[in-house]
């Protein structure tokens, strides 16, 4: 029997289901309820007990210390695309297979990049608290919205999320600039595609960028001083990859300054290396970048559509199957290339 453990505690109630997207032979270890835990977390502590069995872990949010005690551990399966918060040296070291979900979000996530890039170019947020304050708004070029059609977007990370966006900006009647490491294959959504070396000359011209990259050593602060030094004045920034990708103190000066037209995230800053872990609340911001005018945020919920965790789940047991049918899934990760160069 193969022990898998299911990271979460409303699996006892969907464990019937599961059973039917695994093979025979799997023995499912699953969390007691805790009344402190949500429905897709686990207390801490059951983890790690339950993990010290397990074979394979399968969900979303686990602390370290679980992989670090999994001696029996072969398969890590993710139900998240992400994968910056596991220890993947550990992994490698341990010679773990890590697998995601690769895709399972993709279109949620463009059409809620498309939604934010909307909502700061025709000042949805601003005029909404208007109307709700029965403020007027004169007509004048300092309330005026941004028309899309015929303006420049650049895409940077154009990976399966990346892809659909720039789609969706051309649908809008936009010119499209694709930004990536690998420019070896033209991507038919943009109608420019350069490296990533080029990235600050596509900023220089760009009326918009989105950001579709995820948390690697090459993309952390990716964003910084120096970009938004070149940044055409008055261009919109959208993230909706990493927070860490964008340097937190580059984008507030370059919004206090009025050199940025206006910045919309689903992502924020992780400060739980900065300091002990519960020493501050968690907030978007510590400058504030978030109360800022022409900002707009939402709280991580671009994958939050209806239908999405169960999607998630079977995307998860279907590496598992792969894996036990001794395939390597699909959707494994190449911790090597992941953790960057020295791996």
């Amino acid at each position: 029997m193969t022990a898998i453990l299911l990271g979460w505690q409303k699996a006892a109630e969907q464990l019937e289901w599961i059973r039917t997207l695994a093979p025979s032979g799997c023995e499912f270890l699953v969390p007691e309820h805790s009344p402190d835990q949500g429905d897709y977390d686990a207390d801490p502590a059951e983890l790690v007990r339950l993990g010290r069995e397990a074979e394979i872990i399968v969900g979303w949010n686990f602390p370290r210390q679980v992989f670090v005690e999994s001696r029996k551990l072969k398969l890590v399966s993710s139900a998240h695309t992400g994968y910056d918060r596991y220890d993947l040296a550990l992994f490698l070291e341990r010679g773990v297979m890590l697998a995601n979900a690769g895709g399972v979000n993709s279109v949620a996530v463009a059409e809620h990049a498309l939604a934010l890039l909307l909502a700061l170019a025709k000042r949805i947020a601003e005029h909404d608290r208007s109307v709700r304050r029965v403020d007027w708004v004169d007509l004048t070029p300092e309330t005026a919205s941004v028309q899309l059609a015929g303006k420049v977007a650049a895409i940077v990370g154009l990976g399966r999320i990346g892809t659909l966006i720039a789609a969706r900006c051309r649908a809008f009647g936009m010119k499209t600039v694709g930004v990536r490491r690998d420019v070896s294959r033209q991507v038919d959504a943009v109608d420019e595609l350069v490296g990533a070396d080029r990235l600050n000359s596509v900023l220089e011209a760009a009326d918009a960028v989105i950001l579709a990259l995820p948390l690697t050593p090459r993309t952390r602060g990716l964003m910084g001083h120096e970009q938004f030094a070149v940044l055409k004045p008055g261009a919109l920034l959208v993230n909706v990859g990493r927070g860490m990708v964008v340097n937190e103190s580059a984008v507030h000066q370059a919004l206090t300054r009025g050199d940025l037209g206006g910045f919309a995230a689903d992502v924020w800053w992780d400060y739980a290396d900065a300091s002990p872990a519960g020493y501050h609340y968690n907030v978007p911001s510590r400058l504030a970048v978030h109360r800022l005018p022409r900002v707009v945020g939402t709280p991580d919920m671009a994958s939050n559509v209806l239908g999405m965790r169960e999607r998630m789940i079977e995307f998860a047991m279907e590496n598992v199957r792969e894996f036990l049918a001794g395939k390597t899934p699909a959707r494994t990760v190449d911790l090597r290339n992941a953790i960057g160069p020295g791996a």
